[in-house]
């Protein structure tokens, strides 16, 4: 009996080894990570290759921990904070698509974002050379969708140039469909290449107005740039002036690439990299309270010294 016992008590002992050991084995530990959230979307209409910034709480700080689902499509995380994500929109079909975050196995609120393909004008001047002509040739050789509004233009080496001294000139890209609005869904952006050589302003316009006279004026002389807003009077009549300063790395002969964005009317983002580097020279985000909307991109330039070629190439707007 007393071996029966023991045998029983060995076989008790066992069994609540193994029932305790598959009970622990079979313990699920909770995920008690916060569930993250999605506030907002910026911008709230993208295009193909625009950077989609994601504002919420209880993200990852380490840009591996989030999965962004845009549709089905996992895309990839360029920067992450608690507060922010940020990704690349790549090619996609749909036109309106649900963002999702998932962080730490936790998966957040979905929100809607319009995917919308843009319109992209160009002029790369790449054609027969024209001697100089002013706005009293019609119909203009420069371009069918160019207006010079005063001074000489020309075309030659595949480029667009200047060189009238003591005078400022200008010209717009005027086509029907090309409008720079900016918010409620609408963006430009804006791109060209302009070089010029000491004691001259060279520079670029956009947002100009129907009148010709009322636009922004991005200009460089030397290592000075400047962002003027004209008023109804035009040139050397400045409604604003948003940017009036010397950097480092301007000089007499650089040649630069410029690009003016915004997404929102009033605010203005400006990046000038020497073209030959691809170094960022001056990278700002300027506001205006009362700003232009629409309007058309231009070439712009006053010659200070005595008259040398000034250099403009491969304009391009892009616009939702």
């Amino acid at each position: 009996m007393k071996i029966y016992q023991n045998i029983l008590f060995i076989y008790l002992s066992l069994l609540t080894i193994i029932i305790g050991g598959c009970k622990d084995k079979d313990t699920i530990i909770p995920n008690l990570d916060p569930i993250p959230r999605i506030i907002t979307l910026s911008p709230e209409n993208v295009g193909v290759g625009d950077v989609l910034t994601i504002n919420g709480i209880n993200f990852s700080e380490s840009p591996s921990e989030n999965e962004v689902k845009l549709g089905q499509t996992i895309v990839e995380v360029l920067s992450a904070t608690a507060e922010k994500i940020e990704v690349k929109i790549p090619e996609l079909t749909s036109n309106i698509l649900g963002v999702s975050v998932r962080t730490r196995g936790k998966i957040s609120n979905k929100v809607n974002i319009s995917l919308v393909k843009s319109k992209i004008f160009t002029d790369d001047f790449n054609r027969t050379d024209v001697p100089l002509v002013t706005s009293a040739t019609n119909p203009n050789p420069i371009g069918s969708n160019w207006q010079i509004v005063q001074g000489v233009f020309s075309l030659k080496s595949n480029q667009l140039f200047t060189n009238a001294g003591g005078v400022d000139s200008y010209m717009l890209y005027r086509d029907a469909e090309l409008s720079m609005k900016a918010g409620e869904g609408n963006f430009f952006k804006l791109n060209a290449e302009l070089k010029a050589t000491t004691g001259n302003f060279v520079g670029l316009i956009f947002n100009a107005q129907s009148d010709n006279m009322r636009f922004y004026l991005l200009r460089i002389l030397d290592r000075t740039v400047q962002l003027l807003k004209t008023n109804e009077n035009g040139l050397n009549n400045w409604a604003s002036i948003l940017i009036n300063q010397e950097f480092e790395g301007f000089a007499a002969g650089v040649p630069y690439l410029i690009e003016v964005s915004s997404s929102q009317a009033g605010s203005l983002r400006i990046v000038i990299s020497n073209k030959d580097t691809n170094g960022i020279l001056l990278e700002q985000t300027v506001t205006d309270s009362s700003p232009y909307v629409g309007g058309s991109p231009g070439f712009y330039y006053f010659g200070l010294a005595n008259p040398v070629d000034i250099v403009f190439d491969n304009l391009k707007v892009e616009t939702l």
